[in-house]
């Protein structure tokens, strides 16, 4: 019975994220953001495969989205930055963030091809952490300066995707996943929104 209810809570939570991933895909101009648009579109890629993981047993539906979990934790954040630091004083900055992703990226596409060993594993944490960390301090001055409660709530939600989300699943098995996912579904909502000119 726990499991049937664990399968319509991840299906739920997975309608919501491709909902606010795809209102911002809809939100977002491909033309004006390309960057922050990519970012909804990788939101609502996980979303449609946590979906089909929910009534799929496969293993391969299931390891597809097992690595759209690791791009969801890197990828979005920058790319909705890049686009975020391009319209705003600071735009000199945005090349910043463009450049968190790339050693991130390489390491998940590395860990595509080959089973990572203990020490390996231990060093791409450290660096997705960072990168976490140094995109949501960025954030966070970003709305400092424009006095943005969107944008600062964008870091906060960020912030608890990871963090609270560890937190939640340390104090709790299974609190993990819906702190990640209610995060990331008000993430893109404010992004949609901050994006689209409502900072």
């Amino acid at each position: 019975m726990s499991e049937n209810n664990n399968g319509a809570v991840s299906g739920l939570l997975n309608v919501l994220l491709c909902g606010a991933s795809g209102y911002g895909c809809y939100m977002i101009k491909p033309g004006e953001h390309p960057y922050a648009f990519t970012g909804c579109v990788v939101g609502l890629c996980h979303g449609l495969l946590g979906l089909v993981n929910c009534f799929s047993d496969d293993s391969n539906v299931n390891n597809a989205k097992e690595k759209s979990t690791s791009f969801m934790e890197i990828v979005p954040l920058p790319l909705i930055n890049v686009d975020l630091y391009f319209g705003s004083a600071s735009n000199n900055l945005a090349l910043g963030h463009g450049l968190f992703i790339v050693p991130m990226a390489v390491s998940a596409l590395l860990g595509l091809f080959k089973d990572e060993s203990e020490g390996q594993g231990e060093a791409v944490e450290t660096l997705k952490t960072l990168t976490i960390l140094g995109n949501i301090t960025a954030l966070l001055y970003l709305a400092i300066n424009d006095g943005s409660w969107n944008l600062g709530g964008m870091a906060f939600l960020a912030f608890l995707a990871k963090f609270g989300a560890q937190y939640g699943e340390e104090q709790s098995q299974g609190a993990g996943e819906p702190i990640t996912y209610l995060s990331w579904t008000g993430f893109y909502i404010l992004a949609a929104m901050a994006v689209s000119g409502e900072k």
